[in-house]
């Protein structure tokens, strides 16, 4: 894959970034209106040509993951809430943490132009997407809604406290985004409760094609 699909990504996202009329039409055939069906699915799962792309994000080459989600980015116009809008924060952190970018935002400008990408299907539906994973989901019920504030109190220092072990057996590394856009390691957990407020992903409300 890294010599036969690596330098292919590569001469996409450059093309694509350099010429306006190769990037629309190659949006076109990879990134085409969001429609019902596409939404009732992972962004990485299905045959169309952005599905495939999106798989590659979890490629084991990391020449050709990061090629992928860039060629997807200018695309999007590296537009993060359209990028997220496409593939789901979830795919698209990886990226968006490398560029600073995970506060949302642009990483570099294009025209101004703006292409309509929704359907009346998809805006029917959008406000049940999971920004998270790009996908149409069933309203789920608030676990906490029965809770007094003493449990949900208890389930959340349970929750630090699992998360305390991971970090100190050195499974996972707890970071919060600082104010470059990029993820920084916390030395304690309960670092990331401090001064923190409701947030939501890039692309999680709003139309992110009305620029």
């Amino acid at each position: 894959m890294k010599e036969g699909l690596a330098p292919i990504l590569h001469c996409l996202c450059e093309i694509c970034r350099a010429n306006r009329s190769i990037r629309k039409f190659c949006r076109m055939k990879v990134l085409p209106y969001l429609g019902g069906d596409d939404v009732m699915r992972l962004p990485e799962e299905g045959p169309t040509i952005r599905n495939k792309v999106c798989k590659l994000f979890t490629c084991l080459v990391p020449e050709v993951k990061d090629l992928a989600a860039d060629f997807l980015f200018v695309l999007c116009k590296e537009s993060v809430a359209r990028f997220v809008k496409y593939t789901g924060y979830g795919n698209a952190a990886g990226l968006l943490a490398q560029r600073g970018l995970l506060c949302g935002g642009c990483g570099a400008d294009y025209s101004s132009e703006s292409d309509e990408s929704e359907t009346e299907e998809y805006s029917q539906l959008r406000d049940s997407i999971n920004p998270i994973t790009g996908r149409w989901e069933l309203e789920r019920p608030d676990p906490m809604a029965e809770m007094s504030d003493e449990q949900k109190e208890y389930e959340a220092m349970k929750l630090v406290n699992k998360l305390d072990k991971l970090q100190r057996a050195g499974i996972v590394q707890p970071s919060r985004v600082g104010e470059d856009g990029k993820p920084h390691p916390v030395e304690h957990i309960l670092e990331l409760v401090e001064g923190s407020g409701p947030a939501e992903p890039p692309g999680a409300t709003g139309n992110p094609d009305t620029d």
